[in-house]
Order: C-alpha cells, then structure tokens, then sequence
C-alpha cells in the first residue's frame, strides 16, 4: 500500500552547535562530567585531560578548547535540555565554522567575547557569544582566534569562525 499522507522533515535555518558548512574543520571527543547537561553551542572549558565543563565567571581564554558540537545521532529525551549529557563524551569544534548563541547584536568580522558573568553577577546563559567584553552578568572574555562571520541585529544565532586548537 502506497504512503499518501506523505512525510515531510521541518529544519530550521539554524541551531546553535550546528556546524555551518563543509570547510574543512576539526573536532575532538570530551566526556562530560559535570553532572548536568552542557547546552550544545556552547563555548567549552577544558576539564583535566579528557573532559569538559560550563564556562564559570573565573574561565580564562586559554582554558576554553571550543564550542560544544551538536549531534543528530544522539536521542534526546522530550522536554529535556539539548545538549552533552553527564558521563557521555561529546564532539567538541576546535576549528572550523559553527552556529553560536549570542547575547546581543554582532558585526562580521567582529571580534568573539565568551560569556562568563561574575561571582556576584552570574550570567544567565554562560558559554555563549558576545560583540564586547561588557560588564556584570553580562561580562565576557575575548577569545584569540574566533570572529563572527555574520551580521545580526539583536541576540540569536550567529556564525563563528574559531581556531582554538582544543
């Protein structure tokens, strides 16, 4: 019997994590042992020699290794946060191109802050992009080796260029 309802797959544009395009780029494998799900596109922070973590308001630049890669082949329960789950490895892009949440508007060619927040004003969404180093919660560390490829108007999705070298 033949299908006559049809199916159909509805992708959006863009999803943080997801990589832009065929350049050629490079990832590494991370277990996450943080004991919560780490968002996919985010920026990572290395953790000893073989995992990750959250940015924290005390994350410097060179502990960053990359942004937290998005997965198809990984089921993600309904309702539950989409991302690395604990004590599961992860791909994390080290170089190459890659979609990334940010906190306000952006200028291709712009420099990259990473959100970290401070001790007395936690950023709500840590790990993400921003156009400038601001202050409080919403302070933010360059990262040496990424720039936005995209303009944008207000906070959304981005793409980033990086080379980290993880």
């Amino acid at each position: 019997m033949p299908i006559t309802g049809g199916y159909t797959l509805n992708h959006g544009d863009r999803y943080a994590g997801m990589v832009v395009d065929s350049q050629v780029n490079n990832s590494v494998s991370k277990l996450n042992k943080t004991g919560s799900v780490i968002p996919f596109g985010r920026f990572v922070v290395r953790d000893g020699e073989d995992a990750i973590k959250e940015v924290t308001h005390v994350t410097v630049a060179g502990d960053i290794v990359g942004v937290l890669r998005r997965e198809l082949n990984r089921a993600q329960a309904d309702g539950a946060d989409s991302g690395a789950p604990d004590d599961r490895d992860a791909s994390v892009l080290t170089v190459g191109t890659i979609y990334v949440e940010t906190l306000g508007a952006v200028t291709a060619g712009g420099a990259v802050y990473v959100v970290t927040g401070t001790s007395d004003n936690p950023a709500a969404k840590t790990g993400i992009a921003s156009a400038a180093a601001g202050t409080t919660s919403a302070t933010a560390i360059a990262l040496s080796g990424a720039k936005f490829l995209e303009t944008t108007t207000g906070a959304g999705i981005a793409a980033v260029s990086l080379v980290i070298g993880g």
